[in-house]
């Protein structure tokens, strides 16, 4: 059941959840994969983790969002969409 302009139901924040963890792991996957001579015994994994950490943070709070301006229908507002 999808939830209604300006409310969330526990759904939302399952998908959320979802959302958050494929994030967290493919925002560090995607920039260890992108920086210049990768290698696994110098990667800088603090910094990695805190990307993580972040990319699930904004995830989760990007679909909580988007799921409370939007209608059942996917519409925002009511309607944009």
């Amino acid at each position: 059941m999808e939830s209604a302009l300006f409310k969330l139901n526990s759904s939302d924040f399952k998908k959320g959840l979802v959302i958050a963890i494929a994030s967290g792991f493919l925002l560090p996957v995607a920039a260890a994969i992108q920086t210049p001579d990768f290698s696994i015994l110098t990667v800088n994994w603090n910094g990695l983790f805190q990307l993580a950490l972040n990319g699930a943070v904004v995830g989760f709070v990007s679909y909580i969002g988007k799921n409370f301006f939007s209608t059942a229908d996917g519409k925002v507002f009511g309607r944009i969409g």
